[in-house]
């Protein structure tokens, strides 16, 4: 079972008299390596998203221990990336929202924001990925590539030590991306900056792919997005996705994500 009380991020909550829950941020890059890349960076944006609503949800009662949590949609307007990471944040419920719905707010030390996050998902008491997945892993398995899977090049990217490749080359003219995440490449050790339950493609790859994707298709590499993403299915490790063009302008690209030819996300970057 998860334990949430241990979050190695958001930490010290305290619930406002409006109901709010303000909590601090942590700066430990050593504890939490993903804080080694810039502010607005999307595995910063969606790790902080996952930490910050699971440790209000827990101040306020409203996520127990045998309880899991998955999310539906979520999106982010950026601010000030030049101020340095979150030092604080504050945290809303929607109350009138039937399923779990929140507002993330997080400032830098000079009280500017950073990011405003929305997000929306469901909480279910046991979700026994083993048994209710089991078709689903084994399909996904039977279409893995054997090897032979190319990605593209660092350079062609601009990424850090830190971070892994997550997509083919982009070919001119095409209307899609290829992406391939697997546990050598998603998750610790392989990959020190992304992390989650291991069982599972999750947020912070959809926006890294789609950043990764966006980056291969414009030919540049210093592009910060604001933008939304719906999740409607849970994607499989092991497996290549399409990131399939479905909507292009001159400051926002709408990507379907698809896997064995079914829809399971739609994400959408604007700058």
């Amino acid at each position: 079972m998860p334990d949430y009380s241990n979050n190695p991020y958001a930490t010290g909550q305290v619930i406002t008299n409006d109901g709010s829950v303000a909590f601090d941020c942590s700066l430990d890059v050593q504890k939490l390596p993903w804080l080694t890349l810039p502010p607005h960076h999307p595995v910063v944006i969606q790790t902080q998203a996952f930490w910050t609503a699971v440790g209000a949800s827990v101040a306020l009662a409203g996520l127990e221990a045998t309880q899991w949590s998955a999310l539906t949609w979520i999106d982010w307007e950026l601010g000030d990336g030049s101020g340095g990471h979150a030092v604080r944040g504050v945290y809303t419920r929607d109350e009138s929202s039937e399923n779990p719905a929140y507002d993330v707010v997080l400032f830098n030390a000079a009280d500017s924001v950073i990011v405003t996050i929305r997000g929306r998902g469901v909480v279910f008491r046991n979700r026994n990925f083993e048994k209710w997945r089991e078709g689903a892993k084994e399909e996904a398995r039977k279409a893995a590539p054997q090897d032979d899977f190319v990605y593209a090049e660092r350079e062609a990217l601009g990424l850090t030590e830190h971070e892994r490749v997550l997509v083919a080359p982009f070919q001119p003219g095409a209307d899609y991306v290829e992406a391939l995440v697997t546990p050598a490449n998603g998750f610790p050790p392989g990959n020190p900056v992304i992390g989650g339950s291991g069982d599972h493609v999750n947020s912070t790859h959809f926006h890294e792919i789609a950043r990764q994707a966006l980056f291969l298709i414009k030919g540049r590499t210093d592009i910060d997005t604001s933008g939304e993403m719906t999740l409607n299915r849970y994607v499989e490790l092991g497996t290549p996705l399409r990131l399939q063009i479905s909507d292009q302008a001159d400051r926002s690209i709408t990507f379907e994500l698809r896997q064995m030819d079914r829809a399971c996300a739609e994400i959408t970057l604007r700058w």
